[in-house]
């Protein structure tokens, strides 16, 4: 396994060593520190523990909403085809043995550490009295690219919700070719086959910031606080406004508590499958998550 799934294992080791390093938190660390003293289970269940216990998220509620969205995509796949559901769910994290570049671990562990930096300088440049404009554009392009990467990231999850309908519906599929489809492609393609049900989960992709991004037309406006996003309207370019306080609020979390739900649905598809009763007990406190959870922070 260690000569076939490389990248994998590479992605894993730099995820336990930013953990380790106390990169994501405190709690974080010891649990890596402890997790081999522990069975798998009682790990994922801490894993869980940790955000379910954690008040302060901001957008809980949010991502309980894209847990069920998702689970119910594996569920329904289940039921036609239960080895091909698990394939398909281990491929998105491990690639394949005949072709392991397919993993998305490392693609997962590029986009946490960005977004988790971007986090970290939020709080660090709030907190200061004087926010000076290099400090503000700082803030603004690092949001920006964090975004951009959760939104790749989406994509590449996005192949897999492709491939779980089509296994649902009993449909053939080809998975280089869905993995090949740009972002927008795969979101045409899932809404359509899915009717739209799962809107919720293709919504976080802003396509007017997604694409003055990719064209090097978006930049801060720090007089007015605002991103101006260059776009064609009419035969002409123009700019279109969204305002910081939205991008800190719904658009830059957003790919974070996708992110998560995916991550989070995956550990209750594994319990469903290997211990009923962690399944139930987990299945209750993530639908007790209310709005009441959602407090102060990203």
């Amino acid at each position: 396994m260690n000569n076939i799934f490389k990248d994998f294992l590479d992605a894993a080791e730099e995820l336990d060593d930013l953990a380790l390093e106390g990169f994501y938190g405190e709690d974080i660390k010891k649990l890596t520190k402890k997790r081999d003293s522990i069975s798998t289970m009682d790990y994922l269940a801490e894993s869980l523990d940790l955000w379910i216990g954690n008040t302060e998220q901001f957008g809980k509620e949010k991502v309980k909403e894209f847990i069920l969205a998702f689970f119910e995509l594996y569920t329904d796949s289940l039921k036609v085809d239960g080895k091909k559901t698990v394939d398909t769910l281990a491929l998105f994290w491990m690639g394949t043995p005949d072709n392991p570049e397919l993993e998305c671990l490392s693609a997962f562990s590029e986009f946490s550490r960005l977004f988790t930096e971007t986090k970290h300088l939020l709080k660090e440049i709030e907190s200061k009295e004087d926010k000076k404009l290099a400090d503000r554009k700082r803030v603004a392009a690092s949001m920006i690219n964090a975004y951009s990467k959760g939104v790749e990231f989406t994509g590449k999850v996005l192949t897999t919700c492709i491939i779980l309908k089509k296994i649902s519906d009993n449909e053939s599929y080809n998975l280089m070719k869905i993995y090949s489809m740009s972002i927008f492609e795969k979101i045409n393609l899932f809404e359509s086959i899915t009717n739209g049900k799962y809107k919720n989960l293709t919504e976080i992709v802003n396509r007017s910031l997604r694409n003055a991004d990719s064209h090097l037309s978006l930049r801060f406006d720090y007089k007015e606080n605002v991103l101006l996003l260059r776009k064609k309207q009419n035969g002409k370019i123009v700019n279109d406004k969204m305002t910081i306080q939205q991008m800190i609020l719904a658009v830059f979390p957003s790919v974070g508590w996708f992110t998560q739900a995916f991550v989070y649905s995956g550990i209750l598809f594994i319990f469903s499958l290997s211990d009923k009763e962690k399944f139930n007990e987990y299945i209750y406190k993530i639908y007790r998550i209310s709005l009441r959870n959602n407090q102060k922070t990203l």
